[in-house]
């Protein structure tokens, strides 16, 4: 009878500290690549307030103004086409509020900004009701940091 507590009395400790580890490594994030300094993230907050600004104004082509996209390792503005398409696709999006959510910096080219965007006008905002999120990837070039849409298949970008 006692080996069978002891057994019992052992395996669940070996669960504990097996669910345990998993739950740390789960939850285990790497450490950003780049030193950040207050200047790098007044930067990126006055650029992201800037463009939730525009969010809430529903200036299109303020929000379309303030996006680039990098392509081998250089960084462009939308324009024509381009930038037709976003603005049509920016209309789209019914916005009746809009806040920054979250931030999570990882290196120069892979980034996350959420912005909490209400969709419905009874909405609410503080208690995510009726709500989408919209995700920015700021990135940094040659000292200057720009805004792109995030895509998780974007150069540098690893999810």
């Amino acid at each position: 009878m006692k080996s069978r507590i002891f057994l019992c009395t052992l395996l669940l400790g070996l669960l504990f500290v097996g669910c345990r580890n998993k739950e740390s490594k789960a939850s285990y994030i790497p450490p950003a690549s780049m030193d950040y300094s207050g200047a790098d993230t007044t930067e990126i907050l006055n650029l992201v307030n800037q463009y939730i600004s525009c969010l809430n104004n529903h200036d299109y082509d303020g929000m379309a103004d303030m996006l680039y996209y990098l392509q081998d390792s250089r960084v462009y503005p939308y324009e024509g086409a381009k930038r037709d398409s976003l603005i049509r696709g920016l209309k789209e999006i019914p916005i009746y509020a809009a806040k920054l959510y979250s931030i999570s910096l990882r290196s120069n080219v892979n980034n996350e900004v959420g912005i909490l965007v209400q969709l419905i006008e009874n909405g609410d905002l503080e208690n995510e009701i009726g709500v989408s999120k919209l995700y920015l990837n700021p990135i940094i070039i040659k000292d200057k940091w720009y805004l792109t849409l995030l895509d998780v298949n974007a150069e540098g970008v690893v999810r």
